[in-house]
């Protein structure tokens, strides 16, 4: 478990995403104890929150910004309750981290130089032993030593186009007309869990990927880079121009059978390179390995030319696809470099390959080229615009800052606000300064930015900018708007409108004192109206507790309310479970 290391969101961000009720209901779960095995990977958290059933759950905190995903079939606003225990999970420090970017802070150049300073005789002994724990590592060594002018075929020489035809033929034939049958529904809160019926489908995908994954991993292991890249290689050309489904009786891909299929395979392609990443890779094999994916890149080039009037039909090879196997095999200035000249000599320095070059570009120490490109493509990626804004931050090169933080929060607003907020400098970049606080304040409804924002409008401007939430279903903000402005006829006018909403004790907390006879009035009658409620329950007197509460915050109404809640206490006939709340909430005497 980690206390110790600050968690850049709070409790009040994740009541502001959420609604009322779907927080309510994942302070229960976290409480219940229903989260479990969360582990933090850099900035992304993944859980397994328990409800009607198992559910991931992932937070990923990029440029200050909450991104949750889970596979509940959830989608009625804000974030869902199994989102909420786990934010509230990882707030309480239940998570356990995994280091992965450990490497990192080992000196890298201690290393280099320790290295060269131990003689021949103590390296040749540390490999020795290495060698001696693992079998995979002897036959890597092996691979790794052989002359680099041998054949590809000599090693085993899986063929590309075999596997490539078994993947298609696999793919093509999966049957989802009787998945239901092996499916089982879940029940979320009265709502079909109908996108289980479309995970098991990808399940199904899955399943036919995984021997050929497998057995091109266990290639890797045991330094036969080609033939498991020839693997990767045929699983890529098998999964693309597949039929549609005529056996998908439920819909599930509705015409989009080859994307989901793509999204499963670059998945698959991932994991090859985390493979390769524990591999020890000689220049030479890294080269062939290169020459091979161009190579059937060129084949396919060349076809779909040939064949224009069925272009759409044919195969094709998108570098991005590569891109983190790329990063796995190269590692080194002469790899990179080797890799950057086929890039150069096939023309593909295009937007898809802006991530390779730019590891490149840190491979070789070269900040022209890394430069070069992240300017040519941060108006096409928000990533690649972080990076250039961060870079030239850390350059102390206030007009290209400038220059791009415009455009950036040009293309993508909510990504950028808040970081601009917290480094623009305030009088140079005044309107854009203003511009990323409106839309920070816009989208993320916080109050305490518009305390700051509010010094810089003029009175006509706050009055529209307020007003622009009146109508908006996010009553409570508009309230503190409100608030703000002591525009308190306004926050009674709302109160009045949204009697009925379950934040109803928040809109009128503002007002109680200045208001005190009309909030009085609110608060009982919002109350009898429960008690007189066909369905009451237990929750429902929790919820009249939420109002009850404020009672005692309107001064001017002390003893009214002590008759109130006496009334309530000692209702006829008895209410035990309303006793019992309102004890357990101080409202009345033991």
């Amino acid at each position: 478990m980690n206390t110790t290391q600050k968690i850049f969101f709070t409790i009040d961000d994740i009541e502001e995403l959420a609604t009322s009720r779907s927080f309510e209901r994942g302070e229960d779960y976290f409480l219940s104890g229903e989260v479990s095995k969360i582990v933090k990977k850099g900035n992304l958290f993944e859980g397994i929150v328990y409800g009607s059933r198992k559910y991931k759950v992932s937070l990923n905190i990029t440029t200050n910004q909450l991104n949750f995903k889970c596979n509940c079939p959830y989608d009625f606003g804000g974030i869902c309750k199994h989102e909420v225990a786990l934010a509230l999970a990882i707030l309480d420090g239940k998570y356990i981290e995994n280091n992965i970017n450990e490497e990192k802070s080992f000196s890298k150049e201690a290393f280099a130089n320790s290295f060269e300073k131990v003689k021949t005789g103590k390296k040749l002994k540390f490999l020795k032993q290495l060698l001696d724990r693992d079998v995979d590592l002897q036959q890597q060594f092996i691979e790794f030593t052989k002359d680099a002018s041998e054949s590809l075929d000599k090693i085993v020489g899986e063929k590309i186009e075999v596997v490539k035809n078994q993947i298609h033929n696999e793919l093509s034939s999966l049957d989802f007309d009787n998945i239901e049958n092996e499916y089982e529904y879940n029940d979320y809160d009265n709502y079909w869990d109908d996108e289980g019926l479309y995970r098991h489908a990808e399940e199904m995908i899955q399943d036919v990927f995984a021997p050929y994954i497998n057995q091109a991993a266990n290639y890797l292991k045991k330094g036969n880079l080609v033939d498991g890249i020839r693997i990767t290689l045929g699983i890529y050309e098998g999964s693309q121009n597949l039929p549609e489904l005529d056996n998908d009786d439920y819909c599930l891909f509705d015409g989009g059978y080859n994307a989901s299929v793509q999204d499963i395979l670059r998945e698959s392609i991932n994991n090859i390179a985390l493979e390769m990443n524990e591999i020890v890779k000689s220049d030479e094999a890294v080269f062939q390995i290169i020459d091979l994916i161009f190579e059937r890149a060129k084949v396919y080039d060349i076809e779909n030319a040939e064949e224009e009037e069925d272009d759409e039909n044919g195969i094709f090879y998108d570098i991005k696809d590569f891109e983190k196997l790329f990063q796995s095999l190269v590692i080194n200035k002469t790899t990179a470099i080797y890799l950057h000249e086929q890039l150069q000599k096939n023309k593909l320095e295009n937007y898809s390959a802006s991530y390779i070059i730019l590891n490149i570009a840190e491979i070789l120490s070269d900040e022209i080229l890394w430069t070069n490109t992240a300017e040519t493509f941060s108006k096409n990626d928000k990533e690649i615009a972080g990076l250039l804004i961060e870079k030239y931050k850390s350059k102390k090169l206030e007009k290209d800052f400038n220059r791009i933080a415009k455009m950036a929060f040009h293309n993508w607003p909510n990504n950028f606000d808040l970081y601009l907020i917290d480094n623009l400098d305030k009088e140079q970049e005044k309107c854009l300064y203003i511009d990323a606080l409106k839309n920070y304040v816009k989208d993320k409804n916080k109050i305490k930015y518009y305390q700051t924002l509010r010094d810089y409008l003029a009175d006509d401007e706050k009055i529209r900018f307020v007003d622009d939430f009146k109508d908006s279903y996010k009553h409570v903000f508009y309230v503190q708007l409100l608030e703000a402005e002591k525009r308190y006829q306004e926050i009674l006018d709302c109160a009045e409108q949204n009697k009925g909403s379950y934040d109803f004790d928040k809109l009128i907390i503002p007002i109680l004192n200045i208001y005190p006879s009309e909030c009085f009035t609110f608060i009982v009658n919002k109350n009898n109206k429960a008690l007189n409620s066909y369905r009451k329950n237990r929750k429902t007197y929790q919820s009249m507790i939420k109002t009850l509460r404020l009672l005692k915050q309107i001064t001017s109404k002390k003893e009214e309310s002590v008759l109130f809640l006496n009334e309530l206490y000692n209702h006829k006939p008895n209410l035990p479970a309303l006793k019992d709340e309102m004890r357990l909430a101080n409202l009345v005497g033991n």
